[in-house]
């Protein structure tokens, strides 16, 4: 039996190791965007929401784009209110199915290079409203637990029924994942404020790895 000749063998091997190494890059980016078309959901712009242009940086080509570290570019003129007043400066969000346990929120946050951050003006858990928490997310093969780029990366993979835990100011919460969508950063409505029930709202970016689109998973608190 004749072996292959070194010479050829190794770009054999480099060749390969590359496709494997795109594909591992592309096909994730693939699925998730094509997923994304085939069941889009409908993507309504609130007509009285009141925003303004979140913060903008200039990149290496010199062009102004979103600083998708502030919470404040994830959305196309998201709603601005003031801070709500809060008795703690961070509380804890766990969701046990996805092995999220105590990842540590920002109230009114700003900088999700640091940290999740909870939306400034929306509502504190476990009080009437909804409260909307927002955290990076990345290539499946960058995440790391407890990083704050990776943080939501298991996100996507939440189902109707799940449950989440919220520890604010010493008291648990317990709320139930009754819808999940992926949306536009048009979609501005993620951010009503219901008053008459209590919910949270978790937002990372689809496909993992690009800021295209919004990954939403709504859960309302549990009796």
């Amino acid at each position: 039996m004749t072996s292959l000749p070194l010479s050829r063998f190794l770009p054999l091997v480099f060749i390969t190791a590359g496709v494997v190494c795109l594909g591992s890059v592309i096909l994730p980016l693939g699925f998730s965007f094509t997923r994304y078309y085939l069941f889009r959901p409908p993507s309504l712009i609130d007509p009285l929401a009141v925003g303004a242009p979140g913060p903008r940086i200039v990149n290496i080509f010199g062009v102004a784009a979103p600083d998708y570290d502030s919470a404040s570019s994830w959305f196309v003129s998201p709603p601005v209110s003031a801070p709500v007043s809060s008795p703690v400066k961070y509380f804890t969000v766990s969701y046990p199915r996805l092995k999220l346990f105590d990842v540590p929120v920002e109230v009114n946050g700003t900088d999700l290079a640091e940290n999740a951050v909870h939306y400034p003006g929306t509502a504190l858990p476990g009080t009437p409203g909804n409260a909307v928490i927002i955290g990076h997310s990345a290539l499946p093969q960058f995440y790391q637990s407890g990083n704050p780029l990776t943080i939501f990366n298991p996100l996507p993979g939440a189902r109707v029924g799940d449950d989440i835990y919220v520890n604010f100011d010493g008291v648990n919460y317990h709320y139930l994942v009754h819808k999940t969508s992926e949306v536009d950063p048009t979609a501005v409505q993620v951010f009503a404020q219901h008053y008459d029930r209590t919910e949270i709202t978790l937002i990372t970016c689809v496909p993992l790895g690009t800021y295209w689109h919004r990954f939403i998973v709504l859960a309302e608190l549990s009796d």
